[in-house]
C-alpha cells in the first residue's frame, strides 16, 4: 500500500533536492562541512575548468566548541581532522589531494552556520576578490541542503547569478531520502527551516 502522502512528499523532494547542470562560472563556492564528497566534487568542478577559483567557507558548526569536536560527531570512531582547525582548512587539504592548486583556493574561516557562510563569503567576494570581477557563482553544496543553501545565498548575493550544483552526501538523494526515518526527518527538517529562516519583515522586503 502506498503512503497516503506519497505524492506530496515527492513534490517536497523535488523542491528540496534542487540541482542544475554546471556551467562556466567565475567562482565555485562551497559552504563548509566536514564532508569529503564536497571536496571531491568541488575539485572535480575545478579540474573540469568550470571556474578558476574556489571559495570554501566554514569554521565549525555553531553547536560545537571546535572543529575536532565536530569531526568526532560526524565521523564517530573514524575521526580524522587532518590536523585542521576549521572546515575550510579541512576541505582545502582534501581538494589539494584531488588536484586543486592551493593558489586557486580562498578560505573563509569564521562562519558557523549557513547565513554566516553567505554573509562572510559576500564580504570576501566584494573585498578580497573584487579584482576577479565575480558575476556567476557555482554553489557546490550537499544535495539535501540545496534549496535552503540557495535561498540563503540568494538573500545575501542578490546581484550575482548562482548555479546550484549539489553532491549527494549521507546517502540522501531525491530517490533515497524516504527509505528510512533518519533521511525522512532530515529532509522534512530542511523544509521546516526554509520557512523558519525566511519569515519576517527583513526577508519579506528582499524577496
Amino acid at each position: 500500500m502506498k503512503p497516503a502522502n506519497l505524492k506530496s512528499l515527492e513534490e517536497i523532494g523535488k523542491f528540496i533536492f534542487l540541482s542544475e547542470k554546471p556551467k562556466k562560472a567565475d567562482l565555485i563556492l562551497i559552504p563548509g562541512s566536514p564532508t569529503k564528497e564536497l571536496a571531491e566534487y568541488g575539485a572535480h568542478l575545478w579540474n573540469e575548468g568550470y571556474a578558476p577559483k574556489i571559495l570554501v567557507s566554514g569554521k565549525f558548526y555553531m553547536t560545537y566548541q571546535s572543529f575536532e569536536e565536530e569531526c568526532g560527531a560526524v565521523f564517530k570512531q573514524d575521526a580524522d581532522c587532518l590536523g585542521c582547525s576549521t572546515e575550510a582548512e579541512y576541505l582545502t587539504k582534501l581538494m589539494m589531494r584531488y588536484g586543486v592548486d592551493e593558489k586557486a583556493i580562498i578560505q573563509e574561516t569564521e562562519s558557523t552556520n549557513t547565513f554566516e557562510n553567505a554573509r562572510f563569503s559576500k564580504d570576501m567576494i566584494e573585498n578580497e576578490l573584487k579584482n576577479e570581477r565575480i558575476g556567476h557563482i557555482i554553489l557546490c553544496c550537499q544535495a539535501f541542503h540545496a534549496r535552503r543553501a540557495l535561498m540563503t545565498f540568494q538573500s545575501e548575493l542578490r546581484d550575482y547569478k548562482i548555479t546550484v550544483c549539489p553532491v549527494v552526501t549521507r546517502g540522501l538523494s531525491i530517490d533515497t531520502w524516504m527509505d528510512n526515518l533518519k533521511g525522512y526527518n532530515t529532509v522534512l527538517s530542511e523544509l521546516r527551516k526554509c520557512g523558519e529562516y525566511f519569515h519576517g519583515e527583513r526577508m519579506y522586503e528582499i524577496r
